[in-house]
């Protein structure tokens, strides 16, 4: 009963940010961050990792928000990011060579796993129809990743990746794809210019990338020695357990968005 009113909640919350000006759903996406960065660092000191927490929050935040802007200005926000977090990431580590090494390391892939992923989000819905196609993301998801668990479970046989997720199945990965591609399908309808082939091929698309995030999650979670990335959200576990399927899709998205493969 818990993680089904905290999925409402969750649920009821994305509709009402997804359709009020923009903004609102980049200061949303930015406290997501927030909050993701800080179970990420959590993560990383099981690790022995120290990655820079409070700046290095608020330069990802930077990042992300300035894809509002456009990508032009999220390339520049990124070429100065680098050094600023690499300043605070000397600072913290300034006589410690192995400390520096890997916080760098984390810190970087930080960037490019949560910061540059979810600033994309926030970019999709600046583009035209851009709440709709964060809808349409958002299907493709978490109808695969529910067919794939209700798949799984009656049917798996062959463990998909035991090293890293010992539950997950290749036949629950197969209906989690084809969840996806249903929920593409579907979804289609409502954007015009999308013929139901595209919508159905996009989002199994983005429900295989889903699926990768999910693993890569699961490995850091595994390698830190946690069920879940917190107990932030009673009966889902942490924010990084909700958003690591969407973070390699949304940016595969907004890739799609840019380059003129979807409109």
């Amino acid at each position: 009963m818990t993680r089904v009113l905290t999925a409402t909640v969750i649920i009821a919350s994305l509709l009402v940010v997804l359709y009020l000006p923009p903004i609102a759903f980049t200061l949303a996406m930015s406290l997501v961050l927030l909050l993701g960065w800080n179970e990420y660092n959590a993560l990383c000191r099981k690790l022995d990792v120290s990655v820079a927490a409070g700046s290095g929050g608020l330069i990802a935040i930077g990042v992300a928000s300035s894809f509002a802007a456009g990508s032009n200005t999220a390339t520049v926000a990124l070429m100065v990011a680098l050094p600023l977090l690499a300043l605070a990431t000397l600072r913290a580590h300034f006589t410690d060579p192995k400390g520096l090494a890997t916080a760098t390391a984390a810190g970087l892939a930080g960037l490019a796993w949560l910061a540059l992923p979810l600033g994309a989000q926030i970019g999709i819905r600046y583009e035209y129809r851009g709440a709709a196609w964060l809808l349409f993301l958002y299907a493709a998801v978490a109808i695969g990743d529910s067919a794939a668990y209700y798949g799984g479970t009656k049917f798996g046989k062959h463990r998909l990746a035991p090293a890293l997720s010992p539950k997950k199945s290749i036949e629950g990965s197969l209906f989690g794809l084809a969840g996806s591609a249903t929920a593409g399908l579907i979804a289609a309808h409502w954007l015009p210019g999308t013929s139901y082939l595209e919508g159905a091929i996009a989002a199994a698309i983005l429900g295989l990338v889903g699926q990768a995030g999910d693993l890569i999650e699961s490995a850091l979670k595994r390698a830190a020695g946690q069920k879940d990335s917190s107990g932030l959200l009673p009966g889902h576990g942490g924010i990084l357990d909700r958003v690591d399927a969407h973070l390699p899709a949304g940016a595969l998205l907004y890739a799609a968005l840019r380059a003129g493969w979807l409109s």
